[in-house]
């Protein structure tokens, strides 16, 4: 739980965290340092670390060992579960719209997903700083995503053919009634022109689980 409170410091109060740092042990900083280079040092994917702390503040058990495709953790119940976190600067120009993204994605793959009843886990970073995270079946993506792999795949699919990039943005799960905030950041409204107008709206309104 060291290295959580570290991270929940860094991700949510960055101001707090040489208070946080300088009230801990040497031996747990060493630790949680340790730690961190373990799970990070030989990482398949730049976004690892905010998947990891999506988990965990979501409360999910993160997988022992990352992996670049499949599940990225648990619920108590053990339900899987898979993390889409995005970030952006905020010098891009870029708007935060609730978006994910699946690599090398097939039918078979979808009827897996949906037989498996994961939860999707979408979280929303400006410039590090966990601003959202949203939780709700996979199965609320399912229309958007057979369209998409019915248009590549025209033709049985060949050996070693995948869809390289399934998408998916806010609208295709805003009326999903499995939707929930899990979090938002209490000064949301910091982050209001990061966001598109129809999510800010919604995490306006929405109370946290």
């Amino acid at each position: 739980m060291n290295l959580h409170e570290i991270l929940d410091a860094y991700f949510t109060s960055p101001e707090k965290l040489p208070v946080v740092l300088r009230r801990m042990d040497k031996e747990v900083l060493i630790s949680s340092f340790v730690d961190i280079l373990h799970r990070y040092a030989n990482d398949l994917n730049s976004s690892a670390l905010r998947e990891y702390f999506t988990l965990l503040k979501a409360g999910y058990q993160p997988k022992t060992r990352p992996e670049k495709l499949g599940y990225n953790g648990i619920s108590a119940s053990g339900t899987p579960c898979d993390v889409k976190p995005i970030n952006i600067r905020s010098d891009s120009g870029n708007k935060l719209n609730g978006s994910g993204n699946f690599s090398d994605f097939t039918h078979e793959r979808l009827q897996r997903y949906l037989n498996d009843n994961i939860v999707m886990l979408v979280s929303g970073f400006v410039d590090g700083r966990l601003v959202y995270i949203l939780e709700f079946p996979f199965s609320c993506l399912e229309p958007e995503i057979r369209r998409q792999l019915d248009r590549f795949f025209t033709q049985p699919r060949a050996r070693g053919q995948y869809l390289r990039s399934a998408s998916f943005s806010f609208k295709h799960y805003k009326d999903c009634t499995g939707l929930r905030v899990v979090y938002k950041a209490v000064n949301l409204e910091d982050f209001g022109r990061f966001l598109t107008k129809e999510l800010l709206g919604f995490l306006r309104e929405a109370q946290c689980r």
